[in-house]
């Protein structure tokens, strides 16, 4: 019986300076490209058609562009399927309120409960209208650590300029590999060689942006 499921493996890399610095500058790229894109799409164009300007612009591979637009249109739709559950949480909330509202006697109890609807029925209204126009509101760094910085004591930080480092790593903290099967070793972009003692040397294609201060690829062995 062939087996279809798909496997998820995560590890974490003791790195050396060089190769932290080079990682780090890859995710800054990546995250500029992304959040570029965002903008882009945000306005109506077409990702497709952005495709030449974007290589030429951040010089990077046409592999690196489809990474990074399957990254943020799979942000994306996430984003919009919480939407939609967001949307029918929020009816049934509605409903069970209306219900218990229409029950209540005593009138300060009964001020709250209909100044509490109300504002369900607005943020409802809000979630349709959005979804009706497809609009998409993305927060890159999570929404949760940008409003970190308005209680900072609370959320642990002792200065705003320290959330901010936290913030910006955040931001800029992700590298996506697009693969292929008819690529060589599956990923033209990030690739994995067996060796004999078991571990595995990962060779990833640098951007053309890097490769003067990094070179064309990063090697990381002993993984």
């Amino acid at each position: 019986m062939q087996d279809d499921s798909v496997r998820t493996y995560q590890t974490r890399l003791p790195l050396d300076p060089q190769t932290d610095q080079t990682l780090h500058a890859f995710a800054q790229l990546f995250a500029h490209i992304e959040h570029s894109l965002f903008k882009d799409i945000s306005t109506g164009k077409d990702p497709h058609e952005l495709k030449a300007p974007y290589l030429e612009k951040f010089q990077i591979t046409a592999r690196q562009f489809n990474a990074c637009r399957i990254s943020l249109e799979g942000k994306i739709d996430s984003i919009k399927e919480l939407r939609k559950g967001h949307i029918a949480e929020l009816k049934e909330h509605i409903k069970v309120l209306e219900k218990k509202i229409s029950k209540i006697k005593k009138p300060f109890l009964l001020h709250q409960k209909k100044r509490r609807l109300h504002l369900l029925k607005k943020r409802l209204e809000k979630l349709i209208r959005q979804d009706k126009a497809g609009d998409i509101s993305l927060c890159f760094g999570s929404k949760k650590l940008f409003n970190a910085q308005f209680n900072l004591d609370a959320n642990g930080y002792k200065t705003h300029e320290e959330w901010l480092i936290h913030w910006r790593h955040a931001r800029n903290s992700e590298i996506f590999f697009l693969g292929s099967k008819d690529e060589s070793s599956g990923n033209q972009s990030l690739t994995a060689t067996v060796k004999p003692d078991g571990t595995l040397t990962l060779r990833i294609r640098l951007p053309n942006a890097l490769i003067p201060q990094f070179g064309k690829y990063l090697i990381i062995p002993q993984v």
